[in-house]
């Protein structure tokens, strides 16, 4: 009861009163059930947060924009990585709704989470998806959650091909937690807009027997076959990072990219057992 009061003061108001130290440290706190130790971290999670505080360098905030990672990701692995782009709207309206294909992904350029699955546009409700979007233009995300990397990029809604596995559905997503430009652990989640399920797994593919947040299936993915290259081509685009989480999309021996997230879950998400937190932790070598 008591910390579900404090949650609703922080979130009412408080917030807005702190320091970006002080709002990282109430919210650990608030999570975690005790402050993070951020001038002298171990868990990856204090990690995180020294490296949200401290380390402020334009390359981080560049990959955080979905328009400029483009020509970072062009740059360092090739434009045959980038999932094809069909249009750029500073706002969405009737005309431009129009001209898009039967199905597409709706994204915002400025925030975590801003995204939307358009599988048959006939089936959709334009007002509903206008009213979203407009909800999204109108965020400040870096606001929301003091994640510095988002303060004044610009607000446009991008359109990307939508890619589909063969059944007909949005493919597994592969997220290789790279630490000082090495893998040293391989997130996939799998049916991310129903019932999310999450596995973890070394860079060789052997399964971790650990949680962050979502909880594993009962069946095992297979190893992709492509798995060795895209280890390749998330240890390339991480490389000039101390840490930093690559997404990518393995299909029909293709790789695509599909971010790069400098603070998985803004560094507060809680890894089960702690010792696997304090282990990944250990990997991450600061400056």
């Amino acid at each position: 009861m008591i910390k579900w009061v404090l949650n609703k003061i922080f979130w009412g108001g408080f917030r807005h009163l702190l320091s970006d130290r002080q709002y990282a440290s109430v919210r650990y706190w608030l999570i975690h059930g005790h402050f993070p130790n951020i001038e002298n971290p171990v868990r990856l999670s204090e990690k995180i947060q020294y490296i949200k505080l401290y380390e402020r360098n334009s390359l981080r905030k560049a990959v955080a924009d979905r328009i400029k990672v483009r020509n970072f990701v062009k740059n360092r692995v090739g434009e045959e990585h980038l999932i094809p782009q069909i249009a750029v709207f500073k706002e969405l309206n009737r005309s431009n709704w129009d001209s898009l294909p039967n199905k597409f992904v709706l994204k915002a350029s400025h925030g975590s989470g801003f995204i939307r699955i358009v599988k048959d546009k006939t089936e959709e409700n334009f007002e509903e998806i206008l009213a979203e979007t407009n909800k999204w233009l109108s965020t400040d995300y870096y606001k929301f959650g003091r994640e510095w990397v988002y303060k004044d990029l610009e607000r446009v809604i991008i359109v990307e091909k939508l890619l589909l596995d063969e059944s007909g559905n949005v493919p597994a997503d592969y997220k290789f937690h790279c630490f000082n430009g090495v893998v040293k652990l391989i997130q996939v989640d799998i049916n991310r807009f129903r019932e999310q399920k999450r596995f973890l797994f070394t860079r060789s593919y052997k399964p971790v027997d650990a949680t962050i947040l979502y909880p594993a299936g009962e069946e095992l993915p297979d190893k992709p076959a492509e798995l060795d290259d895209a280890i390749r081509v998330a240890e390339k685009l991480s490389k000039e990072f101390t840490f930093i989480r690559v997404d990518l999309y393995l299909l029909d021996g293709k790789i695509y990219f599909g971010e790069m997230t400098n603070y998985p879950g803004n560094g507060f998400q809680v890894f089960k057992p702690e010792s696997f937190e304090i282990e990944m932790g250990s990997h991450l070598k600061l400056d």
